[in-house]
């Protein structure tokens, strides 16, 4: 729980301080037994709950678990992403950089247009918060970065 919190304190936190937005005007608290999980029907085996906003409209943050061996293919968001690592491990790659491993507490930020994706590697699932100040899209491709047309 302890982690839970300094996580949603750093979501809140860190974006106000750096001038930007959350969308959370008033006191809010959130916590991963509320709501309702979706799987992304382009990575089987990963779920999310909206935490704040709207995908639609931006300034949303989203809680992410990802099962143990479930892979989040390649793909890119007109967008930036901030990804905040609230438990388990990941192997994750965002290119042109090497691949990384990302643990309890590791912060990244995936630039717009970053072609990148990810595999919990560890016996627990992987759960972490993204934070998307614009509205989200999702682009599947290929790792040479070739959109996959969705059926």
């Amino acid at each position: 729980m302890k982690n839970y919190l300094y996580l949603l304190t750093l979501l809140i936190v860190l974006p106000i301080a750096s001038g930007q937005s959350t969308g959370v005007k008033d006191f809010m608290r959130w916590s991963p037994e509320e709501g309702q999980w979706k799987e992304d029907p382009d990575a089987p085996g990963t779920y999310s709950k909206t935490v704040t906003g709207s995908a639609s409209t931006g300034n949303w943050n989203v809680y992410v678990k990802v099962n143990s061996g479930a892979r989040i293919n390649w793909h890119w968001h007109r967008n930036s992403q901030t990804m905040y690592i609230v438990s388990g491990a990941m192997e994750y790659e965002v290119k042109p950089h090497p691949p990384m491993r990302l643990t309890l507490g590791s912060y990244v930020v995936v630039p717009a247009h970053a072609l990148h994706n990810g595999t919990c590697v560890s016996q627990e699932p992987c759960t972490f918060f993204i934070e998307n100040l614009l509205p989200n899209d999702k682009h599947m491709t290929d790792a040479g970065g070739n959109e996959i047309k969705r059926q």
